[in-house]
C-alpha cells in the first residue's frame, strides 16, 4: 500500500527516496543509521490514515492534528517536541512526501507535510483531510522488545497514568492483541502460516481471563511469564492472524524479527513472512541478522516475490546514505555479510599462524 516516499532533513537523513516499495522491504545498516526511525515514520503516517478513516465517520476531526499526535506518541521526543525529528546536520525544514496505492482496496492518495526545528506539537504545513481507507485495512508494528509479558503494565502506564516510556508501537500492538478471536474462515495462505508457526513450538496461544494470554501445549497451559521469548514472538503473529488484525489488506512493520529466535526458527519465520507477502500483506522489516537477510534472498528467488533491500550507511558527521537493491535478483554486498567475511578471514589467519 505504501508505494513511494521522499524524505528530506528527517533525523539523520538529508534525503531518502524510494520510488517503488516492494511486497517485502528489508532495511539493514549499522547502529545509528536510522532503521527504526524510518520504520516508525512510515508506520505513524499510515496508522494515522487508518485511525482518521474510522473516527471521521462519527466526528469532525482534523487529519493533521491526528498526525501530530501520532508522531509525538510514536517517537516520544523531548521538551522541544516534534522539532527534534528535524535533521541537526542541515537544520532546514523536514519534508515528508508519501504516496499510497492499493489496487484491491481501490485506494490512492498522497500525504505531504513539513515542519521546522521549532515545532513542538502542531503541524501547520499539512492537509486537513485525506481519503479514507477501507474498514478492513490494518496497520501493525511489532517492536524488537517483547510485549506479551508486560501488556497490562504498558496499558496502565499509557492509558491510565498517561506516562511516556512505551511508545505507540507498543500500545497499538497491545490494543490489537486483546481483540477477541473472530469466527470464520481465514484465507488459505494465512491458515498455512498459522499452522507452520504453531508447529515450530508444538503449541498455540489462547486468550484467557482479563485479556491474559496463555500458551497451550497439548492439554497443558503455561502462563505467559513462563513461556520462552521465542514462543512469544511467534505467538504475537498467530494471535494477530486469528483475531483478523493481520489480514490480506495489512501493512506489517517488524523491527528485528530475529530477536530471541534460534537460526532455524529465524529461517522458518522468514518463510512465513514470504507467505504473508504472497497473501497480500506488505512487509517492512529492519534487521542486523545474516540468517534473516540470506533467507529472504533465497525465499524471494524461489517464490519470485519482489523484495527490496535498503542498505543504510553513515560516515561520522555526515547524513545517512542508502543503497537500494533487489533481493530477488541478487545478494548485494552489505555490512552484515561483510562482518561474516571478516570473521572468516580472521579464522584463516589464526589457522595459518599469521
Amino acid at each position: 500500500m505504501i508505494k513511494s516516499v521522499t524524505l528530506k532533513n528527517f533525523m539523520g537523513y538529508s534525503e531518502f527516496r524510494s520510488k517503488e516499495f516492494a511486497a517485502i522491504n528489508v532495511i539493514i545498516g549499522k547502529n545509528d543509521t536510522g532503521k527504526t526511525g524510518l520504520l516508525k515514520l512510515l508506520y505513524a503516517a499510515t496508522k494515522t490514515i487508518d485511525i482518521y478513516s474510522k473516527r471521521k465517520q462519527n466526528e469532525d476531526i482534523s487529519f493533521k492534528k491526528l498526525l501530530a499526535e501520532k508522531l509525538s506518541d510514536t517517537y516520544q521526543p523531548g521538551k522541544k517536541g516534534l522539532g527534534e525529528l528535524v535533521s541537526k546536520i542541515t537544520k532546514e525544514k523536514l519534508s515528508i512526501d508519501i504516496e499510497f496505492a492499493h489496487t484491491k482496496l481501490n485506494y490512492q492518495d498522497r500525504l505531504h507535510f513539513s515542519f521546522g526545528d521549532s515545532t513542538t506539537n502542531t503541524i501547520i504545513d499539512c492537509q486537513e483531510n485525506i481519503n479514507s481507507v477501507a474498514e478492513n485495512f490494518r496497520c501493525l508494528f511489532i517492536p524488537a522488545k517483547e510485549v506479551l509479558t508486560s501488556m497490562k503494565a504498558i496499558r496502565a502506564t499509557r492509558d491510565n497514568l498517561h506516562m511516556p516510556g512505551f511508545d505507540d508501537t507498543y500500545l497499538d500492538l497491545i490494543r490489537a492483541l486483546v481483540i477477541p478471536t473472530q469466527k470464520g474462515n481465514i484465507t488459505q495462505e494465512l491458515s498455512g502460516v498459522i499452522k507452520r508457526l504453531e508447529e515450530l513450538f508444538e503449541g498455540q496461544f489462547e486468550q484467557g481471563k482479563d485479556d491474559d494470554v496463555i500458551f497451550k501445549k497439548g492439554n497443558t497451559e503455561f502462563p505467559i511469564s513462563l513461556t520462552s521469548e521465542g514462543v512469544k514472538k511467534i505467538g504475537i503473529l498467530t494471535t494477530l492472524i486469528r483475531n483478523r488484525q493481520l489480514n490480506a489488506n495489512s501493512i506489517l512493520f517488524f523491527d528485528e524479527p530475529e530477536t530471541t529466535l534460534h537460526p532455524d526458527a529465524t529461517r522458518e519465520l522468514v518463510e512465513m513472512l514470504m507467505l504473508m507477502a504472497q497473501a497480500g500483506i506488505q512487509i517492512f522489516l529492519a534487521t542486523h541478522n545474516y540468517f534473516v537477510l540470506k533467507q529472504i534472498h533465497l525465499s524471494a528467488r524461489r517464490s519470485n516475490v519482489q523484495t527490496n533491500c535498503y542498505s543504510l550507511s553513515r560516515e561520522k558527521g555526515k547524513s545517512i546514505e542508502c543503497l537500494i537493491s533487489d533481493l530477488k535478483e541478487d545478494f548485494p554486498e552489505n555490512p552484515i555479510s561483510d562482518e561474516a567475511i571478516r570473521m572468516a578471514d580472521e579464522e584463516i589467519k589464526l589457522d595459518l599462524g599469521l
